[in-house]
């Protein structure tokens, strides 16, 4: 009985092994990753040059190497992010075509990206890119994306010939009566009313000079603070504002 036993829990384990090493090459579907990552890489047929593709960006390899990773240049090249292996298989259930690919979900406000790969140990470009950046302080060729991703418009400081201003915006309902008070206005929320220059959508720019600046949305008689800009502070009373830095740079 002992040994029927442990030839029972062998037969589990290497079953369980077995299943195990199986499941490495499937189709990513853990939940820690959003819907719109498993759903580009679903439909991802073939390694092909990176692309963008609903504000992810898509690089693939490949199949050959026991490893492909990426590294970015926004990171300084000192992470190192693994390729996953996507496997397609034939009617018969049986492999019909694989590859590495990697998608990147979170990215700077820039331009471009430029990244290296690490194909089994060795530093290279994206043989699956044709574009590159040839670095003039490190001789190092790097290939490179460049990123077409339209960002949402926020509260700024703007530069003219005329000086500084800044320029707020704020995003809700169509047909509202929004209005600003701050430090500037000594907190009078009648003087300056944002105009909605598309549905939902509403902008004011003010002259300001050099200094930092505290301010809040009105609509009626409600105040809260600038959704889109993320420096708070808190007023007297402990209500929570915006903060605005205008320098002379």
């Amino acid at each position: 009985m002992k040994k029927l036993n442990l030839f029972l829990a062998c037969a589990i384990f290497c079953a369980g092994a077995s299943f195990a090493a199986k499941e490495k090459d499937v189709p990513l579907v853990e939940s820690k990753y959003s819907f719109e990552y498993r759903e580009t890489a679903q439909k991802l047929r073939e390694p092909k040059a990176p692309f963008e593709q609903d504000g992810l960006i898509v690089f693939s390899a490949q199949e050959g190497p026991h490893y492909v990773g990426i590294a970015f240049d926004f990171e300084n090249f000192q992470k190192i992010h693994p390729f996953q292996k996507r496997i397609i298989l034939d009617e018969d259930g049986e492999k019909d075509r694989a590859w590495y690919f990697y998608i990147l979900e979170e990215y700077p406000k820039t331009d471009k990206i430029l990244y290296r790969l690490i194909i089994d140990g060795l530093w290279t470009t994206d043989p699956m890119n044709p574009k590159q950046h040839y670095d003039e302080t490190t001789g190092i060729r790097l290939s490179q994306i460049d990123v077409r991703r339209e960002y949402e418009i926020a509260t700024s400081v703007k530069t003219s010939s005329n000086g500084k201003s800044v320029h707020f915006v704020y995003k809700g309902k169509s047909g509202q009566n929004v209005r600003v008070a701050g430090t500037f206005s000594n907190w009078d929320s009648w003087i300056y009313r944002l105009a909605e220059t598309s549905r939902g959508f509403y902008e004011l720019t003010l002259p300001m000079n050099e200094g930092t600046y505290y301010y809040v949305y009105c609509i009626g008689t409600k105040e809260f603070p600038d959704l889109t800009n993320h420096e708070r502070a808190i007023k007297d009373g402990g209500k929570a504002v915006s903060k605005i830095i205008v320098t002379n740079e």
